[in-house]
């Protein structure tokens, strides 16, 4: 289904609620729609339901069914599969300390490896092209400066020094197309181990989307947003087809009006352009954005405090339309649109041309913010 199309439905009054009847912007995937056996799986960090949770990785097929679980030390947000290997790499949530390495075969636990004295991982990291390199965004703590930990996987991932970010406050990161640049989401906040979440900076934050020569540490493109958007930490990032990323932001500073949480750029184009979102769906969003995906067609970004996830033209930034999806936050593609996960429990696909079909729950987890696939 084209955009234009899409657009025919919703200038045709068949989206109510946020949902498109009939072809669905909402759509639910089948039990036949999608078997386990072609090698795709979706990995997810989860909390146990009840007071006292204990937390994990699962593994997902493309159905929502969960085929493993592996416990973590601690709470876990990003994971990265590791191109052509079946393993993985599990980042705490931050300020971490640790990262683990995971088994795709059958979700054994692999080491977990420490951060150095002056460094706390932000959540996120990803690999080099071949899958011999690994890269962890961080905070460089004395120097209060972004950095990317370099780890050889290939000999125990053992640590081989750092390059700079050139940014404050890094979350994601993520391997360009081109196989050789890094574009990393600079949220622009400080932090310390001594004051564990708290953001130390915000009347002088400095957000930005920095481009990194992954080989040297080189900067080769930096973009801040407009003046008038200074109080927003760019947090979350997603590879776009046109060889740029599209980012999701969060309201540090709240000044008291309504400003748009969702945009893309290309290196070397110049400002950022940011998408357009409906006055009431930005207002249900509360100035947050928790993960960002993109199919190649279309931007998806989910906003757990609004319940619901949002999704745009990935050319223009044109609003598409919304679901309703209660704390709902983790997002990665499918092949028919994305597939979601709530801290309820919920698996949840979306589309904009499957049909709808029944969730699935899985009331024993509580998912946490980020869903990742690993293609077969």
């Amino acid at each position: 289904m084209d955009r234009r199309h899409i657009l025919g439905l919703m200038a045709g009054g068949n989206l109510i609620g946020g949902r498109l009847l009939g072809g669905g912007l909402l759509a639910m995937l089948t039990g036949t729609a999608h078997a386990a056996g072609n090698g795709t799986i979706y990995l997810n960090a989860y909390a146990t339901a009840g007071a006292e949770p204990s937390y994990g990785v699962a593994a997902l097929d493309p159905a929502g069914k969960v085929l493993f679980t592996t416990p973590t030390p601690g709470r876990a947000h990003g994971i990265v599969p590791r191109p052509a290997m079946a393993e993985a790499v599990v980042f705490s949530r931050r300020p971490g300390r640790w990262f683990q390495i995971l088994s795709l075969a059958d979700g054994t636990p692999g080491p977990v490896l420490r951060a150095p004295d002056d460094r706390r991982f932000t959540g996120h990291g990803g690999y080099s092209a071949d899958g011999r390199t690994l890269y962890v965004a961080e905070d460089d703590v004395p120097r209060e400066e972004g950095a990317i930990g370099v780890y050889d996987a290939t000999d125990d991932y053992r640590r081989t020094g750092a390059i700079p970010t050139h940014g404050l406050g890094p979350h994601e990161l993520i391997l360009m197309h081109d196989g050789t640049t890094l574009a990393v989401a600079n949220g622009g906040v400080i932090t310390h181990p001594d004051t564990g979440r708290a953001k130390l900076n915000l009347d002088s934050m400095d957000a930005s989307l920095t481009y990194v020569e992954a080989a040297t540490g080189r900067l080769l493109d930096k973009v801040r947003l407009p003046e008038e958007h200074s109080n927003l930490g760019i947090r979350h990032i997603a590879l776009l087809d046109d060889g740029g990323v599209a980012f999701g932001m969060q309201d540090e500073r709240p000044i008291g009006m309504l400003q748009p949480l969702t945009g893309a750029h290309r290196p070397g184009s110049g400002a950022v352009r940011l998408f357009d979102t409906p006055e009431d769906m930005l207002s249900r969003m509360q100035g947050y954005i928790g993960s960002v995906a993109s199919d190649g067609r279309t931007v998806a970004a989910s906003s757990p405090p609004g319940g619901i996830i949002g999704l745009w033209d990935a050319a223009t930034g044109a609003w598409l339309g919304s679901t309703t999806l209660t704390d709902g936050c983790g997002l990665a593609p499918s092949d028919e649109g994305y597939l979601a996960t709530s801290g309820l429990g919920v698996i949840e696909p979306v589309s904009v041309s499957a049909t709808a079909g029944p969730e699935r729950r899985a009331p024993e987890f509580r998912w946490d913010n980020h869903l990742t696939r690993r293609l077969g």
